[in-house]
């Protein structure tokens, strides 16, 4: 495509034109590309790019990465932006190219505003037409949903390779319940703020024979143990269970995060594959620990705490060993009042190779740090901000 500029020269005497002309390279690209450089925008700017020129007029019907979000349309007032968001997502998907197959589908759907009535229906009929396309990738998120449902066929897509929905109403979980769960080709998986009897998560596991990456966020579990026999990856933040010996099987399992929830209610199956493990706790019992026994080879392991002088003392009276650990970290606790007991810990960590020590206090670490040098190769002391911290020994640290 040929790109014409004018150019004005003007003397006292006269105005003169002179066009000259310079390639548009862009609109030469091939479409394979061009249309690679549109899925990276969100959908509202794919749009308004491909009425620029009409070499790119007709390619926004082929973008295989879809992403919209209500927020592109909150500078308008209420009702224009409630209005044209629905006739906008409904149109464009409707004038998706038959038989088109897309790779990645992303809805944000914001329902803190006057404006939110009338989305819970037309997000259903998106996230329908959208499973039509048979995407590898789907990524839901709604806040304050009031009524939206989740249409079974969206458990049944067989092309899904990662799913990742959020459902965060404010008040009560969501219920996960699909009436059947058909997906051969997962492999990750992200469910935030939902709530799941027994029956849920076991059509979850024989309806997700490869599922490898499973992340659990404010989930409330009623169910007694979670079975995944091709899980590798687990993650749960805030999760809640309604049996006092909840129980995780998965022997494959190589990592995983525990961040709060009812963690002293996870029974201490082995899981002898996991090598790297974090774990956050916020309480103070005994059995929130019982977790830490599970990880009989870890060989990375951070550890968050209120209290150090507590897990040392469990792993005293359990016989609590990490024989085949090599990276330490140490979070959120006074160093200046637990050297003498994370000694104690290190005794158990005969292979420890780099430890990490991250800490509140504004104070000088204390030289008895000295103390732990020898039990690891590498000593990093930082703070919350990752600053560097002063000791009064001469000790090399490394960020």
């Amino acid at each position: 495509m040929i790109t014409c500029i004018p150019l004005v020269q003007q003397s006292a005497s006269s105005r003169k034109v002179v066009t000259y002309t310079r390639p548009d390279r862009l609109s030469d690209l091939p479409n394979v590309l061009l249309i690679k450089i549109l899925s990276s925008l969100k959908a509202r700017e794919v749009a308004q790019t491909c009425i620029l020129s009409k070499r790119w007029r007709n390619l926004w019907a082929y973008v295989p990465c879809l992403n919209f979000d209500i927020a592109e349309f909150s500078s308008l007032n209420s009702t224009e932006s409630h209005r044209r968001f629905i006739k906008f997502v409904s149109s464009f998907l409707l004038s998706i190219v038959e038989n088109a197959s897309l790779d990645v589908f992303h809805l944000i759907c914001d329902g803190d505003h006057p404006f939110y009535n009338g989305i819970p229906d037309a997000a259903r009929a998106w996230i329908e037409k959208a499973v039509k396309c048979k995407p590898k990738k789907l990524q839901l998120e709604v806040f304050y949903y009031e009524g939206l449902t989740i249409p079974d066929s969206l458990y049944i897509c067989d092309s899904l390779e990662e799913l990742y929905i959020r459902m965060d109403s404010g008040r009560e979980k969501y219920l996960f319940e699909p009436e059947e769960v058909y997906l051969p080709k997962l492999k990750r998986l992200h469910l935030s703020d939902f709530q799941a009897f027994s029956y849920g998560m076991e059509k979850l596991r024989y309806g997700c024979p490869i599922l490898e990456s499973l992340s659990l966020v404010y989930f409330l579990l009623e169910t007694q143990n979670v079975f995944f026999g091709s899980l590798k990856r687990l993650s749960m933040t805030r999760c809640y269970f309604d049996y006092l010996d909840f129980s995780i099987f998965a022997p494959d399992l190589e990592y995983l995060s525990i961040d709060g929830g009812s963690i002293g209610c996870i029974s201490s199956n082995k899981m002898p594959k996991v090598t790297e493990a974090s774990i956050i706790f916020y309480r103070v019992e005994e059995t929130e620990y019982d977790v830490l026994s599970s990880l009989v080879n870890v060989e990375v392991l951070e550890i968050t705490i209120p209290y150090l002088s507590e897990l040392v003392k469990y792993a005293l009276k359990n016989s609590l060993i990490f024989p085949k650990l090599k990276r330490l970290t140490l979070g959120r606790f006074c160093m200046n009042c637990a050297f003498s007991t994370l000694s104690s810990l290190l005794k158990r960590t005969s292979k420890l190779e780099i430890l990490t020590l991250y800490h509140d206090c504004s104070n000088e670490v204390d030289g008895d740090c000295c103390c732990m040098v020898n039990k690891s190769k590498i000593l990093q002391i930082v703070d919350c901000y990752r600053r560097k911290c002063k000791t009064k020994n001469s000790i090399e640290k490394v960020e």
